[in-house]
């Protein structure tokens, strides 16, 4: 395809995780929250060198690309995003626990501070989903703030928005929430869409992205198969001999793509575990 998926860690990362591209993620931010993030900055920002790192330690839980998040400061607030693409158990808990954390991390003991609680700033919070989180409606966004159902108000101060974007449901508020959520699912975007927004979809344009970002992608989808196929086994451990061979193919498919992309075999054998004669058998 033209385009790498817009999903996959390192392009999420890239695009809504970048200072370099820090006027995308003001235009996101603003397009669901409708606030002015002045001064936002990428905290741990994108770097082509972590992923680098990463990859040599073999850090596989972080590279796989089911979750990916990315965090970021503005002048009043704190904002999170997390992007999560199958349903995880507990993952209403974790959508609450790491922008709270954040909230409550600005309290630190400082002595002879009047105030501990001047440190606390309001968390914006943006969880998507590419699956069905809510199913009782189809409605594509929710914000949930601090709110006092029964006497119908809310708190007195704005410090807690959480808000869950599903990228398979189809009914949303504006036009450039629509937009959004045509760039995730790679679908092509008008001209009238704002120049932010198809800012991004150049970036994850292949012909856009160099040689090491594009065997970075591919590796991150070989952890992806090799992840999925081991959430299949664990839910059927009766079938254990076509998992296995299902590994393999993974495995084999990984090897090629690189050796068609002239990865060194050491590189190879790096990234896999294989030997050198298993590899060079591809050759």
């Amino acid at each position: 395809m033209k385009y790498v998926n817009p999903t996959s860690d390192l392009a999420f990362k890239k695009v809504l995780g970048s200072n370099e591209n820090i006027h995308i993620l003001a235009g996101f931010i603003n397009d669901f929250f409708f606030i002015k993030p002045d001064n936002l900055v990428v905290e741990n920002p994108y770097s082509i060198k972590a992923y680098r790192e990463l990859v040599k330690n073999q850090d596989t839980f972080r590279l796989r690309p089911t979750v990916s998040d990315v965090a970021a400061v503005m002048d009043f607030a704190d904002y999170r995003s997390e992007l999560q693409l199958r349903r995880g158990n507990f993952y209403d808990e974790r959508s609450l626990y790491y922008p709270l954390d954040k909230f409550v991390g600005r309290y630190k003991i400082v002595p002879n501070e009047e105030s501990r609680y001047m440190r606390l700033r309001p968390i914006y919070a943006m969880n998507i989903l590419g699956y069905n989180h809510f199913p009782d409606d189809n409605d594509a966004l929710r914000i949930f703030q601090l709110y006092d159902p029964v006497r119908n108000k809310s708190f007195p101060k704005n410090l807690i928005n959480f808000a869950y974007f599903e990228l398979q449901k189809t009914n949303i508020e504006t036009q450039n929430q629509k937009y959004w959520q045509d760039y995730f699912l790679r679908k092509p975007l008008p001209q009238d869409a704002p120049d932010y927004i198809r800012s991004a979809m150049q970036i994850i344009d292949r012909s856009n992205m160099d040689k090491e970002e594009l065997d970075m992608l591919t590796y991150t989808e070989y952890l992806q198969s090799i992840y999925d196929d081991q959430l299949a086994y664990a839910r059927d451990e009766g079938h254990a001999e076509g998992h296995a061979e299902g590994r393999t193919e993974a495995v084999s498919d990984f090897i090629i793509k690189l050796l068609k992309r002239n990865i060194p075999i050491e590189e190879i054998m790096e990234y896999t575990g294989c030997t050198r004669a298993q590899i060079e058998a591809f050759v």
